[in-house]
């Protein structure tokens, strides 16, 4: 293929609109593989639309966790002096100058809960250590305002009494764009995603209703401890070991609830819409110290309270809460979408039998594409055989090329006029030689009868039935004989040459625009065009104009040529004179 054979395919193939055509093959082995594919894709589509919910409208919901405290197991044990994050020498920490502080002398030291823990919707800090700074300042006069920048005192450091036995309970409520609710059921976790607790919410007993951790628990959760050491990042050489406690650096929690309403195939119940919660628990700050909360409490004399205080500066767990997964409801709009893509698979199963077959069939391709040419000549050929009897029109037989049986049959009957009139022109020849002897002595019998005179009345009959005698000599017709007046007809279309001996004439065509016609006998029209002559007898008739379009002719302006013997005629009327 030529690169201009190429273009002009690409430039087809633009400007052609290509569609689906349904073609039905017999065979057993394309069958069987249509179907099961189809039926393996039918059963995926269904098992993955109910399995996978994929019906179902889905949206990560909105959470609000009410956190009720409990300090009852905290102050069972309040007072733990022998506990070990109270021995300051395992505690002390060098720090890492100039980028972080050193903490020495960290002892235990009881602490209210209300002075250690704060609730908000989504965080909980419980306070593990205490640095406390006292300050004083003084001011000229109570009068002016004083500028005058605090002094303060050497920080002590705390470890709080037994923080991490502080206990929490979690009422979770869920939030979506169609409704309000609670999980059903709630999974505990560790860190090696184990299941290790489940809280029913419609349990009987009313404290087992939601999850309830004490912070020692949420830690184990983690996989980490308060008195584990937190291998901080050293930024200079000269560090000195060991690293500080969780309890003194702090420590970040993320507790991350999972929702979902729907179950996962492998449970084998795709229509139980309860909601579950999943719940795991990661700390996420170890190597760094966690920021501090501070808190200042004044204790100035009444006229100048600020002149002298106490500030606190509280490390601890810090607890997030962070909501994840998905929760779905049956929608309309979304079957809809998940049926069309499993009308779409189903798809899936033609397309690779449509190539199994490309492989099997040498024909496969030319049955499944096809031109609208091709149909065309198909559907004409089918008509050909309902009408004519055979596939084709007379125009599509070719005698020779680029000529049509029809064509050529037109040609011979032409060249058979033709020959005729010079046939008769021939013999009409020969019998004044006089080498024809039959026609010499009827020429002779008849030139002895009527010495040559008039024998016949030569004239034709127009389209409006007047009549133009024809003398003898040449003469040319055209518009404006018999009322013919459409211009596309020439004053002088044929020039015709009247024999009133014999009774025939000659016919010629003249070199016009349009052609003309002539019917001999009753026959069929045939076409006469400049330099053709033909020979008139009684009946024969003249068209001036000859159409053929669409296998189809029409003719405009119709003479009848008619030659009558006036022999007999001249006859009777001597032979009345002489009875007479």
């Amino acid at each position: 293929m030529g690169l201009r054979e190429g273009f002009r395919e690409l430039w087809d193939d633009m400007f052609s609109y290509r569609t689906l055509k349904v073609v039905k093959i017999s065979d057993k082995r394309l069958a069987y593989v249509h179907k099961s594919l189809m039926a393996l894709i039918l059963v995926y589509a269904g098992v993955s639309m109910i399995g996978g919910h994929t019906y179902m409208l889905l949206e990560t919901p909105g959470m609000y966790i009410s956190t009720d405290v409990s300090d009852t197991k905290r102050m069972l044990d309040f007072n733990q002096a022998a506990s070990t994050y109270c021995n300051k020498t395992i505690t002390d920490y060098a720090g890492d100058p100039p980028f972080m502080d050193s903490f020495h002398d960290n002892i235990c030291k009881n602490f209210s809960t209300s002075e250690i823990v704060s609730v908000s919707a989504n965080s909980i800090f419980v306070g593990t250590h205490v640095k406390e700074t006292n300050f004083q300042r003084e001011c000229n006069t109570s009068t002016d305002l004083c500028s005058t920048l605090p002094q303060y005192d050497t920080s002590k450091n705390y470890f709080a009494t037994n923080p991490e036995n502080v206990t929490f309970q979690f009422k979770t409520t869920l939030d979506t764009s169609w409704f309000t609710s609670a999980p059903s059921l709630i999974y505990i976790k560790d860190n090696q995603t184990n299941t290790i607790l489940t809280v029913d919410s419609e349990s009987a007993v009313v404290s087992e209703r939601y999850p309830s951790f004490s912070v020692d628990e949420l830690l184990e959760l983690a996989g980490v401890k308060l008195d584990d050491r937190n291998e901080l990042v050293v930024r200079t050489d000269s560090f000195v070991p060991p690293f500080p406690l969780y309890r003194l650096t702090g420590i970040r929690l993320s507790i991350d609830w999972t929702f979902s309403n729907f179950r996962p195939m492998s449970s084998l119940q795709p229509f139980d819409y309860r909601i579950l919660a999943d719940v795991s628990v990661s700390s996420s700050s170890k190597g760094y110290l966690v920021n501090t909360v501070e808190t200042v409490h004044f204790s100035g004399e009444p006229d100048d309270v600020t002149s002298s205080g106490t500030i606190l500066e509280f490390r601890g767990v810090e607890i997030e809460f962070r909501s994840n997964g998905l929760l779905g409801k049956a929608d309309f709009y979304t079957t809809m979408m998940a049926l069309m893509s499993c009308f779409i698979m189903v798809s899936v199963a033609t397309t690779v039998v449509d190539i199994i077959g490309a492989f099997i069939y040498d024909s496969f391709k030319n049955d499944k594409i096809e031109d609208d040419g091709e149909r065309q000549h198909l559907e004409h050929m089918i008509l050909n055989l309902e009408t004519v009897g055979v596939p084709f029109n007379h125009d599509d037989l070719q005698v020779l090329p680029n000529v049509s049986i029809k064509e050529f049959l037109q040609l011979l009957q032409r060249d058979i006029v033709k020959l005729n009139s010079l046939a008769l022109h021939i013999s009409r020849d020969l019998t004044e030689a006089g080498f024809n002897r039959h026609a010499s002595s009827k020429k002779s019998f008849s030139d002895a009868g009527t010495n040559k005179q008039v024998r016949y009345k030569c004239y034709l009959i127009g389209p409006d039935k007047s009549e133009i005698y024809l003398t003898g000599g040449p003469q040319t017709i055209g518009r404006g004989n018999g009322n013919c007046i459409s211009k596309r007809i020439s004053h002088k279309q044929l020039s015709i040459l009247a024999n009133t001996y014999n009774g025939t004439a000659i016919l010629r065509g003249l070199h016009t625009k349009n052609m003309s016609g002539i019917a001999i006998s009753g026959g069929a029209w045939q076409p006469i065009s400049g330099n053709d002559e033909v020979e008139l007898e009684d009946g024969d008739m003249i068209a001036l104009l000859l159409d053929e379009k669409n296998q189809e002719t029409s003719v405009e302006g119709v003479f009848v040529y008619r030659s009558e013997s006036l022999v007999g005629k001249k006859a009777k009327s001597g032979w009345l004179d002489w009875v007479l």
